[in-house]
């Protein structure tokens, strides 16, 4: 998702540098990102990534709009959340907000983060800790985890909290407790940078293995950093290409680039990591991101010698931009 989840970044300590402690407090978007299997060919069914999208445009996303209206809390919840993403138009934060507070009224927990996330990073507000601190705490009174670890990443950093290392650890414990794979995330981050946990990066590697059984993109990354670097877990380039692929999968959108040059460094697979480019390209909104896939694609396009290639480029292409959208639809819709 873009809006909100790219104006909230992940909070994790770079397994390169596990001694550097992250540069700027965030809080963590509220929405899970479900994994899925990573396809290799086209699927057997007719659909294509643009008879979806249409599907998602004309069938679910009207539904989820009468839900919401009929009063709906998660449909109001997502309804919000994708209005002020632009996912099917141009983003509209006002609307969006509305339908997030309309559901936070009927105490819907992922809607009271949510909202406390626009007061934290005052990006489309102004920003306002007092009335984000207020949100993550009802949030967590209705059992959302996502409100408890937002309230650690404040205290950690002193946010609108006092600066408070042991009630950072507690909150990041809490919502790991209610099986956040965020919070799993940040622990391990900890331990791998060891300035408020004890450094301990067989801890780290266990924490980051619980999150990614649980779905989360960012721990399958940091995994497929480990393995590229022989940090702690074996050296295996090709573990690491599997963990980017499933980083990916899991809505870990800049991993794709992160499998694409793997994929050329260790099978010279052009034709799938051109498909991971190109995927990459599409559904990445910053300039810089768009630079760095045109950049492989220039220099890469040549080794699509054949015209095997380039068929099975595109059919990966098309299976890779279809996967993308159920993915999303699965997000949004539930289905």
């Amino acid at each position: 998702m873009v809006g909100i989840a790219a104006m909230v970044v992940v909070l994790q300590v770079s397994v390169d540098a596990p001694n550097v402690a992250p540069a700027s407090p965030k809080v963590l978007p509220s929405r899970a990102e479900p994994a899925m299997s990573v396809p290799s060919v086209v699927p057997a069914k007719a659909e294509t990534a643009e008879s979806y999208l249409l599907k998602m445009k004309q069938e679910y996303w009207p539904e989820l709009q009468r839900k919401a209206a009929a009063g709906d809390a998660e449909a109001q919840w997502q309804f919000g959340y994708t209005e002020m993403s632009g996912t099917f138009g141009k983003p509209d934060v006002e609307a969006g907000i509305r339908w997030m507070e309309k559901a936070a009224a009927q105490k819907h927990g992922r809607a009271l983060n949510s909202l406390g996330e626009v007061y934290t990073t005052g990006e489309f507000v102004p920003q306002d800790h007092l009335k984000a601190i207020g949100y993550f705490q009802a949030a967590w009174a209705t059992g959302e985890p996502m409100g408890i670890l937002n309230l650690g990443i404040l205290s950690e950093y002193g946010v609108g909290r006092l600066q408070d290392n042991a009630e950072a650890v507690r909150c990041y414990r809490l919502a790991a407790d209610k099986g956040s794979a965020a919070a799993l995330t940040r622990l391990g981050a900890m331990y791998s940078a060891g300035d408020i946990l004890p450094k301990d990066l067989k801890e780290t590697v266990a924490c980051y293995r619980a999150a990614a059984a649980k779905g989360s993109a960012d721990a399958w990354h940091n995994l497929s950093e480990m393995h590229r670097r022989g940090i702690v877990v074996p050296l295996d380039k090709e573990e690491a290409l599997a963990c980017a692929e499933k980083a990916w999968a899991a809505g870990g959108l800049n991993n794709a680039l992160l499998a694409a040059d793997l994929l050329v460094e260790l099978r010279g697979d052009y034709p799938r990591a051109m498909a991971y480019v190109s995927l990459y390209h599409n559904f990445n909104r910053s300039p810089e991101a768009r630079e760095q896939a045109i950049q492989r694609a220039q220099a890469w396009d040549e080794k699509l010698k054949t015209e095997a290639d380039r068929r099975k480029f595109l059919e990966l292409e098309e299976a890779f931009f279809l996967a993308e959208w159920r993915r999303r639809s699965k997000e949004i819709f539930g289905r």
